[in-house]
């Protein structure tokens, strides 16, 4: 009785299975496995129906014809569908013309598997000067960009040696839940991943390369990004590695190689007498070599707003020209510093954790701001020393208007350079005092009220 149920339910089963994969069911001489046959037909249909190749839109793929259109056609399909992938296959050099994919209608957990080639044109071919070859703009339910080797290959060669506006390769923009990983961005114009006004953001396994002397091409560039985490990535750019702006907050970087740069950089903030703030900013178990900096701080003079609570730990150096560095008087650019200023950006709670390595010119500069001195920085485990490679003098480190702590000896020595929170709490001017406040102190404190550091600012 037994073996006739087996039997039955069997015939059922493949009755059902007769018609669902027309003809494909065996149902006598071998074992099946019904279940994932059903589970992989219905995903292998799905992968299917939801894959937008851009060939078949159009796309040529022959590195000469402007396949934006294509893109743009097969961009519009996969954004219509809940999970969509437009696919840039491998074995394809597409030329694009400034394209723009926008995210504002698109359904969620929309992908785009780079496994091509994508280059820009040449300078004198651009059919506009746009701000970028590739934009993707308002993916508020979310943007993958993945790939597996494929490329993003800006050829900035042509723009480098001449001046004016110059295009960013890739450019992310009023997105969240971005994600960026296994593609190459090459030879950017200028900013080869440019990450503006974005939250909840994951860059890693990405390579970024060109040339250490091409002009401003920051490898990656944040302004106005929050809970970015970037890690596990390579980038060799002619300026900072990862340049973090104004606006950005909760930045992670760990296991990222820079070199040739400008290091990891915080700024330059506060051009033109503006607000910046930047806060919660890690960077750990990363590398600098041959780069004109390690770890950077830059602001304006006469500017204001914050940089806070920030942390660099583990980070080897090699060749740098100079590894740490705050500099509160930058006018870099063609523009030139005011010649006074009664303000400056507040930099505080600035820690700095195993920096060690070889410089080749100086190893700690800390140029801090006589308005707004740097407080609160905490030096441990530093070891910098000159560089085996050319004939370099002994970097002495430098200070000015920076306080803070040293923790443990330091290579080079740091207690002398940089002053107590103890001597600025003595040396600080009064606060201005709103009126009546000195009779609110005597109120509250009686005649023995407390000196007049207790109502200093708090410095994280």
């Amino acid at each position: 009785m037994e073996t006739f149920l087996q039997t039955y339910v069997s015939f059922i089963i493949c009755i059902l299975l007769y018609f669902t994969y027309s003809h494909n069911a065996i149902c006598y001489g071998r074992e099946v496995d019904y279940s994932s046959q059903l589970t992989s037909s219905l995903l292998n249909n799905s992968i299917k129906a939801s894959s937008f190749d851009v060939r078949s839109y159009g796309a040529k793929g022959d590195g000469v014809t402007n396949d934006a259109g294509a893109f743009q056609t097969a961009w519009n399909a996969a954004c219509k569908s809940n999970g969509g992938v437009m696919i840039v296959p491998s074995g394809y050099t597409f030329l694009l013309q400034p394209i723009t994919l926008n995210g504002n209608s698109c359904q969620s957990k929309v992908v785009v598997q780079i496994d091509g080639k994508i280059v820009a044109p040449n300078k004198p071919q651009w059919s506009k000067i746009d701000l970028q070859l590739i934009l993707f703009s308002g993916m508020g339910k979310g943007i993958t960009i993945q790939g597996n080797g494929g490329t993003i290959d800006g050829r900035g060669d042509s723009w480098w040696s001449s001046g004016g506006n110059r295009p960013h390769a890739l450019r992310i923009v009023d997105s969240s839940n971005v994600t960026v990983t296994g593609i190459k961005v090459l030879n950017a114009p200028r900013m080869h991943v440019f990450i503006d006004n974005s939250q909840y953001v994951r860059i890693f396994n990405v390579t970024v390369s060109s040339p250490g002397n091409s002009p401003n091409t920051d490898g990656i560039h944040l302004t106005h990004a929050q809970h970015v985490e970037i890690h596990s990535s390579n980038i060799a750019c002619g300026d900072d590695c990862i340049s973090i702006q104004t606006g950005s907050q909760d930045v992670k970087i760990h296991n990222v190689d820079c070199g040739p740069g400008h290091g990891y950089s915080i700024g330059g903030l506060s051009a033109n007498k503006t607000e910046s703030q930047v806060s919660d900013i890690s960077v750990y178990d990363s590398t600098v070599s041959n780069a004109l900096n390690g770890v950077r701080i830059k602001t304006w003079p006469d500017g204001y707003g914050f940089v806070r609570n920030v942390t660099y730990s583990n980070i080897k150096m090699k060749d740098v020209h100079m590894p740490i560095n705050i500099d509160q008087n930058y006018c870099g650019g063609p523009h030139t510093c005011p010649t006074t200023s009664t303000n400056a950006v507040a930099i505080s709670g600035v820690s700095y954790w195993g920096i060690t390595g070889t410089y080749t010119n100086t190893p700690v500069s800390l140029d801090c701001s006589k308005y707004k001195p740097c407080r609160g920085l905490t030096f441990s485990s530093i070891n910098l020393t000159q560089s085996a490679s050319g004939n370099i003098p002994k970097g002495n480190p430098f200070c000015s208007n920076a306080y803070g702590r040293v923790l443990t000896s330091t290579t080079p020595p740091l207690y002398k350079c940089l002053l107590s929170e103890a001597y600025y709490q003595a040396t600080a001017p009064a606060p201005a005092m709103a009126p009546n406040q000195g009779r609110i102190q005597a109120s509250l404190w009686g005649a023995a009220a407390p000196a007049r550091n207790f109502f200093l600012p708090f410095f994280k």
